[in-house]
């Protein structure tokens, strides 16, 4: 067996399917279906997710997002994601609830390095993308998350609000994001105002998102945290003369990662 049949029957093993593969079972009952996402064979579990996901009925909800918890495998988790994502804000409250409860790949400390991409930085909590997947219509519920939830789902809806800004210019919670940072300068939790500099990046060309951003650089917070609020301005494309020059002091700074989210933010703004 060869590299390339090898990495093929890996990728079956982890649930991968052709699109012929759907055909035998399209004109299942959607119960039939669900009980086929609770089954022993990945590709199976990835034919069923698919199929509802066509389907679109909320009938579903629930038992995709029972699931999409449970997955171990990687397709079927992104066929169950996508379902829900087709399905949309009927199954919002339900992904709410999962937040945060998905593995353990959620961010829970400051990085060591900075982001050094041009995209808004990809939700590492499953629950967080399908959410923005689903974009708009999830940004109400967020919001809510966001002003009253527990730190930890706070921040993964943070990640998705900044997501669904970035993917669909929908600015309604920049007030409830500066909210929850000024919150954070009082409370000192580090990892959720991190979050919420690299949230602020999602609403480009926002002036309101500029001056805390300025705030942060201007104190003396953690290098990640300023890094982060330098990439933010950068990705934001507010230019200002002032805002330039502040910016242009960073560049010298010691901490090479600082000095590199300076530059650039410079690169970024001098594109506007």
């Amino acid at each position: 067996m060869n590299s390339r049949e090898k990495k093929k029957l890996d990728m079956e093993r982890r649930g991968k399917i052709i699109d012929e593969e759907l055909k035998n079972y399209v004109d299942l009952k959607t119960t039939e279906l669900t009980e086929m996402l609770n089954g022993e064979t990945p590709k199976k579990r990835t034919i069923a997710a698919s199929i509802l996901g066509d389907r679109a009925k909320e009938p579903a909800i629930i038992p995709l997002c029972i699931s999409l918890k449970s997955e171990k495998a990687l397709y079927p988790r992104i066929a169950m994601s996508e379902a829900l994502s087709k399905i949309g804000e009927p199954a919002v409250p339900h992904l709410i609830n999962l937040l945060g409860e998905i593995g353990n790949n959620q961010e829970t400390e400051l990085p060591k390095k900075y982001f050094n991409k041009k995209s808004y930085p990809l939700a590492r909590d499953m629950t967080a993308r399908t959410l923005v997947k689903i974009g708009k219509p999830a940004t109400p519920y967020l919001m809510e998350v966001i002003e009253s939830g527990t730190d930890f789902k706070a921040q993964q809806a943070i990640d998705a609000i900044g997501g669904i800004a970035a993917k669909t210019e929908d600015r309604r919670a920049l007030k409830v994001i500066i909210n929850r940072m000024e919150r954070c300068f009082v409370s000192g939790d580090k990892i959720t105002l991190w979050k919420t500099v690299r949230a602020l990046s999602g609403f480009k060309s926002s002036e309101e998102a500029v001056d805390p951003l300025i705030l942060i650089i201007k104190s003396d917070y953690d290098f990640p945290i300023i890094w982060e609020a330098l990439r933010s301005l950068g990705q934001l494309g507010v230019k200002t003369p002032e805002l330039m020059e502040l910016i242009i002091g960073f560049t010298k700074n010691d901490n090479t990662e600082v000095s590199k989210a300076a530059l650039n933010a410079l690169i970024d703004l001098n594109k506007q």
